[in-house]
């Protein structure tokens, strides 16, 4: 009686990233990565990268293991911030055109990030030149005219040359590799991905951080800058009534997933939503080939720093906010 063969993908589950080498009909053996969607006694498909959709007879497996659950990289610290600042500026857009290899942002003044203009590299111009084109840009769009520099860099030494001051304290961008900060942390099925904004979320957003901004402004940047995904909890008890009790938006830039609008309700905290949450939207983004993600919290925000770092998160650098003296 021939000895049965061990089964390759014994104790796979659906959504882990598995590598699977097989038997081709032409008798080559090739490999396959990628994600479970299904599996049963004969078959497994994976899904890819590139979204195909791929089924593997289980008779033909060669050989199969666990994949980290995302791609892996170099380590984040030994990307400049330059690279990062290029995804990171993705994600908070409204109205904005390119001054060379800036950008110039307005948002009815709804937040720093989507009313500065992004200094990062060359302008294009001289810089007295790309100054006053901020400045130009701000009264037509009547907005302050703000810059927003990495700390220490060309940039903010050459604005700083010119007169312009900071404006508030800085802002610290923590990094991770997804494959790091994925280990351990599947995504959780009280969390729903979702690649719309819709107006449980909206309404969760606007108690997460109540502002004046006009509804039309805001949803242009929430929504801007595909891909992205809003991650919701819905409340379990009677008295919530199917409210969503806790929020985040994820958005990818090439191979970064930025985190932003992380938000749970009081009354649901330390209950590790914000972390399922988090992990969930990498999950998302790891199929689509993100490797990294990125937190941009403000300095004097230590409690959600040290939260960060507990997860993994490491700073990488630090940005600020330049206007004209006067």
């Amino acid at each position: 009686m021939a000895e049965q063969r061990p089964d390759p993908l014994a104790g796979a589950l659906p959504d882990e990233r598995w590598v699977v080498r097989y038997w081709l009909p032409s008798s080559e053996a090739t490999d396959a990565i990628g994600w479970i969607d299904a599996l049963d006694e004969t078959t497994v498909r994976l899904a890819t990268l590139d979204l195909a959709s791929q089924v593997i007879q289980r008779s033909m497996i060669i050989a199969a293991r666990r994949a980290p659950a995302a791609a892996g990289g170099p380590d984040p610290r030994r990307i400049s911030a330059h690279d990062v600042e290029r995804h990171t500026v993705q994600g908070w857009l409204a109205w904005h055109e390119p001054l060379g290899e800036w950008t110039l942002r307005a948002g009815h003044g709804f937040t720093g990030r989507a009313n500065s203009c992004h200094a990062v590299g060359d302008p294009g111009a001289s810089m007295p030149e790309a100054a006053v084109r901020i400045i130009a840009f701000a009264i037509d769009h009547e907005i302050p005219a703000m810059a927003q520099v990495i700390e220490g860099s060309p940039e903010e030494r050459a604005l700083r040359d010119l007169g312009w001051v900071g404006t508030r304290e800085p802002t610290v961008v923590l990094a991770s590799r997804l494959a790091d900060f994925l280990t351990g942390r599947p995504a959780e099925p009280v969390v729903q991905i979702r690649e719309r904004l819709e107006p449980d979320w909206e309404h969760a957003y606007q108690r997460s951080r109540p502002n004046s901004a006009d509804i039309a402004v805001l949803r242009m940047i929430l929504e801007g800058s595909p891909p992205r995904a809003f991650a919701a909890v819905a409340g379990q008890a009677p008295d919530d009534d199917g409210e969503l009790v806790a929020i985040a938006r994820g958005y990818r830039s090439g191979d970064w997933l930025g985190l932003t609008s992380i938000w749970t309700r009081p009354d649901h905290r330390q209950r590790g939503l914000a972390t399922a949450m988090m992990a969930t939207l990498g999950h998302w983004a790891a199929r689509q080939g993100a490797r990294y993600a990125h937190i941009q919290v403000a300095t004097v925000n230590e409690p959600a720093i040290a939260a960060y770092t507990r997860l993994g998160f490491a700073p990488h650098h630090r940005y600020l906010y330049l206007a004209p003296a006067g």
